[in-house]
């Protein structure tokens, strides 16, 4: 009866240990699955919003979900950048990958970067609200960034043909891609998916508007990097 206690305690033991170890293989498993992306080494990453299971902001009307408009942008502004002669690095290359802050900021701290360029599209229950925007964590790490990229939106213009886009002052947002990430890292919030111009024009099939917007990005992300 003692040999068969043991026995079975040992085996209890041994259970728990082999248990322990495929628990700790599903989650490395899990964070490569997330991950998805090649080693990189960039002076740029692009993190394109949203993706995989979180569409991000939706305009139904005209068939827009944030994460692929910021896909398109985030591509435009990659093929702009390395035609300047910068390497790009970025965080999601497809929309079937759903990506955590924690995965986000990982990566581009694998990466060397000088700077990390979060591309986003505001939402809002109003069809009339736009406006551009950026978001920095750090004050001293980031808010230099955000402001220069602001500078650059803000020369945008308007959806609706009349002047330049709304704005609204760069501000502190606490998202672990600012504030955890190594580089100086800004949020920029481009225009309202949900606007009902900024939805005609991002659907009319030319690209122009994402190409604008990538043009903004370009100018702000390249002025930073001249002088840093």
């Amino acid at each position: 009866m003692m040999y068969t206690g043991l026995f079975r305690a040992w085996a209890t033991v041994l259970a728990a240990i082999l248990a322990a170890i495929l628990l700790s293989m599903a989650a490395f498993t899990t964070g490569a699955g997330a991950q998805e992306q090649p080693p990189c080494s960039g002076k740029v990453v692009l993190d394109p919003g949203h993706g995989g299971t979180d569409p991000g902001a939706v305009n139904t009307k005209y068939n827009l979900t944030e994460k692929e408009q910021t896909l398109i942008v985030a591509n435009k502004l990659k093929a702009l950048l390395e035609g300047d002669g910068y390497t790009v690095c970025m965080t999601r290359t497809s929309n079937s990958q759903t990506l955590s802050n924690n995965d986000r900021y990982t990566y581009a701290n694998t990466t060397g970067a000088r700077v990390l360029v979060s591309i986003h599209m505001n939402g809002s229950t109003n069809p009339s609200t736009d406006y551009t925007t950026t978001l920095f964590g750090k004050w001293r790490k980031d808010k230099e960034l955000a402001n220069t990229v602001f500078s650059s939106l803000s020369t945008l213009p308007a959806a609706n043909g009349t002047g330049t886009i709304a704005t609204r002052k760069p501000y502190s947002f606490a998202s672990g891609v600012l504030l955890k990430s190594n580089m100086p890292a800004t949020i920029a919030e481009t225009v309202f998916i949900t606007n009902d111009r900024e939805g005609q024009l991002l659907s009319n099939g030319t690209g122009a508007r994402q190409q604008q917007i990538a043009q903004a990005l370009r100018v702000g992300t390249e002025d930073y990097l001249a002088t840093h």
